[in-house]
């Protein structure tokens, strides 16, 4: 039973190592996290204006398991802010913000990113009703595989993993540092009940070469689109639709996302967000959010449901996030109506 774990572990361990840093084949820098509503400068960097309050914080941890042992952890956080406001034109958006991301993989595979984005959002109509923004990112990205710390088949013997058999892997430890531009569009309507946004991005544009040495240890040129509608129902209820897809090289994947929110307390915009996410073909998570004024906590759960990851038996993840929202005092202590969005 002892070797046996082992020896499903060392393989899992292998394949994630092996899949997500050397296989330019499949090359994506996909959502890696569920909730890609709490995620939105790794999806579009046009998102960094896109919200009503002056500064916000975002903050995602996500944990993943096989069989009861956690061997991911993925950590995520972002800054975003409007400044000059008092000085550009009525009903436009300056958005900046920092984003900070990292993942490991027990101690043999670690990425760790760190990116500042700029964007402008220009209203397409006197009302405001209408806007279209354009937003530019850098990263800069640190990635490290250590092959001593993973288990390879060849190195089981009759009576289990040996560490003194070599892995016959031919560099033990690879480091990787590199830049990458990214750029997206974001268009959004507003109305009284109901509103809309529509965007697209490129990440890792100046990745593009297709010479396998090259991209070894990059991304790949990944392109991201996404939907999202919401309307009241009532005063104190709506909904939300939600749709991404990411596409890089031979590796796709598509999100689907609904969700009703509660509100009792209007007036304090206080309420219930309960909702799922459905990958295509992959999982299904279930999530809330507790919506608490200036302040958002939410819970997300993954149920696996893909028939090609069913060799890992009891795999399961979840996420953990906080969104804190900031005001300036003005006059109007009236709150406006709020259009519930996974991407605000």
């Amino acid at each position: 039973m002892i070797f046996s774990l082992k020896h499903h572990l060392a393989l899992s361990v292998y394949l994630i190592g092996f899949y997500w840093f050397f296989s330019a084949e499949v090359k994506a820098q996909l959502p890696v996290f569920t909730q890609f509503s709490q995620n939105q400068l790794n999806i579009n960097p046009s998102f960094a204006g896109y919200f009503d309050e002056d500064i916000k914080v975002n903050a995602l941890y996500r944990s993943q398991a096989y069989s009861k042992l956690v061997t991911s952890t993925f950590s995520n956080a972002s800054f975003q802010m409007r400044p000059y406001m008092d000085f550009i034109p009525e009903n436009d958006a300056l958005g900046f913000g920092i984003n900070a991301y990292t993942h490991k993989t027990l101690n043999a595979y670690s990425h760790n990113a760190l990116s500042a984005t700029l964007s402008y959002s220009k209203s397409l109509d006197y009302e405001a009703t209408q806007a279209l923004a354009i937003g530019f990112q850098g990263r800069y990205n640190s990635k490290r595989v250590d092959y001593t710390q993973l288990l390879f088949p060849n190195q089981f013997d009759i009576i289990g993993y040996n560490a003194s058999i070599p892995n016959n892997e031919p560099i033990q430890v690879i480091n990787a540092n590199f830049f990458d531009l990214n750029a997206g569009m974001l268009y959004s309507a507003t109305g009284e009940n109901e509103a809309f946004t529509a965007g697209f991005s490129l990440y890792n544009v100046n990745q593009i070469s297709s010479d396998r040495a090259k991209l070894a240890s990059r991304d790949g040129l990944t392109y991201n689109y996404h939907l999202g509608y919401s309307r009241y129902l009532s005063e104190y209820s709506q909904v939300f639709l939600g749709a991404l897809h990411s596409s890089a090289l031979k590796q796709n994947t598509t999100s689907i996302v609904a969700a009703v929110k509660l509100m009792p307390d209007y007036a304090r915009a206080i309420g219930l967000d309960l909702g799922g996410i459905y990958v295509l073909n992959n999982s299904f998570s279930p999530f809330v959010n507790l919506d608490m004024n200036l302040v958002r906590v939410s819970f997300t759960y993954n149920v696996p449901i893909a028939p090609n990851i069913s060799y890992v038996q009891q795999s399961n993840a979840f996420e953990i996030g906080i969104q804190l929202l900031f005001s300036r005092p003005t006059e109007n202590n009236n709150l406006a109506k709020k259009h519930m969005s996974c991407f605000k």
